[in-house]
C-alpha cells in the first residue's frame, strides 16, 4: 500500500513525487533579536497543527453533534468546499479510472473537491482491513493530485441514512479500521515536524507540509519563545522571537 512515504532504501513512486512536490514547501524561519540582528545557535522546533488542504466531511447537522469529538481526529473541514469544481465519486470505481478522471478532469486548470464515500472504496462489501487498506490508497492517490484543494467524506456511521454498512464508524460510534489509517495518514503520514538551530545566520530551514505551525525558540535558560505561522506556496517573511505573530519564508 502506498501511504506517500518512502520506505528505507526504495524509489519514489509516482504518487509519492507528487505529494514531496506539490503537497510541501520549503521554509525559512529567521530568528533575530529585538535590534534585527540574526541569532545563531539557537535552538528552534517547529510542529504542525494543521493543513492548508481541505480534509473534509458532509454530514447532517444532528450526526455532526453525535460523531463530532470521533471526527475531529480525522477532519479538518466540515459541510462542503466553496470556489471549486466539484467531482463527485459516490459508486465503486477502480483506482485506476479514479486517477484518469482526476487527471482529465485537472486538464481544465481549475481547483477540484473531490467528494467519496464507502461505496467508493467498497468498505459494505470487503472486509475492515481491506476496506481500510483501499481507503488510504484511495485518499492518498487523491492528496497526491496538485489540483485538488478538498477531499470530502461523505456518510460517517453504518446505517446512517443510506450509507448502509459503508461508514468509518460502526452503530455504537466505535472507530473502524478506515477511520484509524485515515488517521495515521493524515496526523503521522502527512505530518510535518522538524528541530534544530539556527545557522550563522540566524536561520533554521526546514521542509514541510502546507498548513498551520507552531513554532518554538529557545533564548538560553529563559522560557521558549512559542508563536504561530502559515507556510502556503510563496508566503513571505520570516520569524522574529520578539513579535507576536511569527511567520516563515518559502
Amino acid at each position: 500500500m502506498d501511504l506517500g512515504r518512502l520506505a528505507g532504501g526504495a524509489s519514489l513512486t509516482r504518487t509519492q513525487r507528487q505529494i514531496e512536490e506539490h503537497r510541501k514547501e520549503d521554509a525559512v524561519i529567521e530568528v533575530r533579536d529585538e535590534a534585527g540582528r540574526p541569532c545563531p545557535g539557537r535552538a528552534v522546533w517547529v510542529e504542525q497543527e494543521a493543513h492548508e488542504f481541505l480534509f473534509g466531511c458532509v454530514l447532517p447537522d444532528a450526526e455532526l453533534v453525535r460523531c463530532r469529538d470521533r471526527l475531529n481526529e480525522v477532519f479538518n473541514h466540515f459541510g462542503p468546499g466553496e470556489d471549486a469544481l466539484r467531482v463527485e465519486f459516490m459508486d465503486r470505481v477502480h483506482l485506476g479510472t479514479l486517477r484518469r478522471e482526476l487527471d482529465r478532469q485537472s486538464a481544465a486548470g481549475r481547483p477540484l473537491e473531490v467528494h467519496v464515500c464507502g461505496r467508493t472504496a467498497g468498505l459494505a462489501e470487503l472486509s475492515e482491513q481491506d476496506g481500510a487498506r483501499r481507503l488510504a490508497d484511495l485518499y492518498t492517490l487523491c492528496f497526491a493530485n496538485p489540483w485538488l484543494r478538498g477531499l470530502f467524506w461523505h456518510g460517517v456511521r453504518d446505517g446512517e441514512g443510506d450509507v448502509g454498512e459503508g461508514g468509518v464508524l460502526r452503530r455504537d460510534l466505535s472507530p473502524k479500521p478506515a477511520l484509524r489509517v485515515l488517521q495515521k495518514l493524515i496526523g503521522v503520514v502527512w505530518h510535518s515536524r522538524a528541530a534544530g538551530t539556527t545557522d550563522a545566520a540566524g536561520r533554521f530551514l526546514f521542509r514541510g507540509f502546507r498548513g498551520t505551525y507552531r513554532v518554538g525558540v529557545m533564548a538560553g535558560e529563559q522560557a521558549a519563545k512559542v508563536g504561530l505561522f502559515s507556510l502556503s506556496r510563496g508566503l513571505p517573511g520570516g520569524y522574529y522571537p520578539n513579535q507576536e505573530e511569527p511567520h516563515t519564508q518559502a
